[in-house]
C-alpha cells in the first residue's frame, strides 16, 4: 500500500490543497492511492493525468475515518487509463465539472504571478 499525497487541511476556510495536472502516474504493483486524508478537510485534485493500472481501485482514502468522507474534498477531472477508472471510487470523491475545476488549474490558484518569471524575450 503506497499514497502519492497526503494532504492536512484542517478546515474549509484554509485555501489550501493539492492540484496535480498532466501528471504520468505509473509504476509497479497495483495498492497506490492518490491521496489520503491526514486531516478532517483535505483537498486533492487531479486533472489531465495519466494513470496506469498500479492505482488501486478506490484511488483514494478517508483513513478509516468515517467522518472525514464528509469533510474531505478529492477530485478528478478528465483522467484516463486504467487506473482512472471511476466505478470502485468511493461516494466522497468528486468527479469534476469544467467549472469546478477552472479554480484550482489556473496561475491564480498558485499566485503563479507573483513568483513565475515571465518567459523571456527573444
Amino acid at each position: 500500500m503506497s499514497f502519492i499525497a497526503a494532504q492536512a487541511r484542517k478546515n474549509n476556510v484554509d485555501d489550501e490543497g493539492f492540484t496535480f495536472v498532466h501528471c504520468d502516474i505509473t509504476g509497479t504493483g497495483n495498492g497506490t492511492y492518490l491521496a489520503r486524508a491526514w486531516m478532517s478537510h483535505s483537498r486533492v485534485i487531479y486533472a489531465y493525468c495519466s494513470m496506469s493500472d498500479v492505482v488501486n481501485d478506490a484511488g483514494w482514502s478517508d483513513t478509516m475515518s468515517a467522518d472525514y468522507g464528509d469533510t474531505v474534498f478529492f477530485g478528478e477531472y478528465k483522467n484516463s487509463g486504467p487506473g482512472a477508472d471511476v466505478k470502485g471510487r468511493p461516494e466522497y470523491v468528486k468527479q469534476l465539472s469544467d467549472a469546478d475545476v477552472k479554480p484550482f488549474i489556473t496561475l491564480a490558484s498558485i499566485e503563479g504571478s507573483k513568483w513565475l518569471l515571465p518567459p523571456p524575450k527573444v
